[in-house]
């Protein structure tokens, strides 16, 4: 049974949200490619929130002009930036990758990264549970 962890980031105070997903996409992922080596996970997927430039947001003062097209609850509920999921064959499997990219070198090079636009002290991660989907048919 695949093995699946849930991160929500944030981006860092003056980066907007498309330098933000740039830095991700194109600084970021080569970099935990890199240092993770055979041990990446088996999908590193990133989900975006959808933010309106310009808009008027309430409850917060982080996105006050680029509030998330939110369908149900508050702005102050979706200020992060990026649901981020990676998914291992195995718990096994995560062990080894967070061991090898937790070692003092790698974990260095790749939080010294991350500090450049990702704001580290609201990060936050969960292991799921059970995935059950419902398809039309």
């Amino acid at each position: 049974m695949p093995y699946s962890i849930l991160f929500f980031v944030t981006r860092k105070q003056g980066i907007s949200m498309e330098e933000f997903k740039a830095h991700y996409e194109n600084i970021h992922m080569p970099l935990l490619k890199e240092v993770a080596g055979p041990h990446f996970p088996l999908a590193h997927t990133r989900r975006y929130i959808h933010r309106a430039e310009g808009g008027q947001a309430e409850g917060t003062t982080r996105n006050a002009s680029t509030p998330a097209q939110v369908l149900l609850g508050t702005q102050a509920d979706f200020d992060y930036d990026a649901i981020i999921e990676l998914t291992f064959a195995s718990e096994a499997a995560f062990k080894e990758f967070f061991q090898f990219v937790h070692t003092p070198e790698k974990a260095a090079r790749v939080t010294s990264e991350e500090d450049k636009f990702i704001d580290r002290s609201l990060m936050r991660g969960v292991l799921l549970g059970e995935v059950v989907t419902t398809k039309n048919e």
